[in-house]
């Protein structure tokens, strides 16, 4: 059994709805992400002092999502956990390919590409940054809040990545080649988490919604956050 010498966990959450009917013209996902598990411990227990907070203040018990929550209340749950490296990648749907928007699984898949395409970015950034070794064998631990997924569009997804991660892919229809990112051993694993259980599922769903806000209303300054790695799609 290999020992893992290194890890980086990812939580995502989206906000929006990749369609050519969304009235706010995008679709976004972003969530947080840690280089170890000491931090993402600190990370959580912070996220769950502002929720306890914010829950004894308004007298509620259900799960805290950004839909039924005031700007102010959602602005003080993202403060708890703003210092955080996140990620972030946000899809200006008029732009997307009409025969990708005309079929689920055609949109499925392109949400994946991008989810992946925003993994990549942000372990090349760690690399590049000397957070982590490309030469180090490493695990990726991915976090989705729940969603209808077929047990093959799991696979799918995990393998994809890994392949790119480990080996690089080769696209044909321009012919490019995208290099491997990794040259050791990577393992990829993706959970699909109930929301009401998982805090930093939470904190992503907050963070997508400030980044879906700030697209839907141009105000350019809900998305100007330190330590982010935003991508635009197409």
């Amino acid at each position: 059994m290999i020992e893992i010498s290194q890890e980086v966990i990812f939580f995502f959450d989206d906000s929006g709805v990749l369609h050519k009917h969304e009235p706010s013209g995008y679709f976004v996902y972003a969530g947080y992400v840690f280089t170890n598990r000491q931090e993402l411990e600190i990370a959580k227990r912070r996220y769950i002092n502002a929720n306890k907070k914010l829950k004894q203040a308004l007298g509620r018990a259900d799960e805290l999502k950004a839909a039924n929550l005031s700007a102010k209340h959602k602005r003080a749950l993202f403060n708890s956990v703003r210092k955080y490296d996140s990620v972030a990648v946000a899809v200006n749907i008029s732009r997307v390919y009409d025969y990708i928007l005309a079929d689920k699984k055609s949109i499925c898949r392109y949400k994946d590409y991008v989810l992946k395409r925003c993994v990549k970015s942000q372990l090349e950034k760690l690399i590049a940054d000397n957070h982590i070794s490309r030469d180090e064998d490493i695990t990726i631990s991915i976090y989705i809040d729940e969603q209808l997924t077929a047990t093959n569009g799991y696979y799918d997804l995990r393998d994809s990545i890994m392949e790119e991660l480990q080996h690089g892919i080769m696209n044909f229809d321009y012919g490019i080649t995208h290099p491997h990112v990794f040259n050791s051993n990577v393992s990829v694993k993706i959970q699909y988490c109930d929301s009401s259980r998982n805090y930093m599922i939470q904190a992503s769903d907050i963070l997508a919604n400030r980044i879906w806000t700030s697209f839907r209303t141009k105000k350019r300054n809900l998305r100007m956050i330190p330590n982010q790695n935003l991508l635009t799609f197409p």
